[in-house]
């Protein structure tokens, strides 16, 4: 399947054509950048953020949020999730190892929680 390059802000890239494994951290951006229940097309998608960053923040419970919105796509297996929150700035930073298609990948996604 061929898919639409998105560059670092979303933005669409009609030009850059995107590869199988590049495809695959696309993907896992999108559903963390997407609030659950925020595309119309599926509401099913995106990440639950109620656990991210509330006055009781659980790393726990924000971890297996993670995990649970990664389950949506099947080429993605979750190794390890780690969440470094700043909560000035109302952010977090996911930092994820991960294997696709068994081949064992490391990314990082930027969670604006505000």
């Amino acid at each position: 399947m061929r898919d639409i390059f998105l560059d670092k802000d979303g933005g669409l890239d009609f030009k850059t054509i995107i590869d199988k494994s590049d495809e695959v951290l696309q993907s896992i951006r999108i559903i963390l950048e997407t609030k659950l229940g925020e595309f119309i097309g599926d509401p099913e998608l995106g990440l639950d953020r109620t656990d991210l960053l509330e006055k009781n923040f659980n790393a726990r419970y924000a971890t297996q949020a993670i995990h649970d919105a990664l389950e949506q796509d099947n080429r993605i297996g979750v190794l390890s999730v780690e969440i470094v929150p700043d909560f000035y700035k109302r952010t977090a930073l996911a930092k994820l190892t991960l294997t696709v298609d068994g081949e064992a990948k490391e990314t990082e996604v930027a969670l604006n929680v505000g």
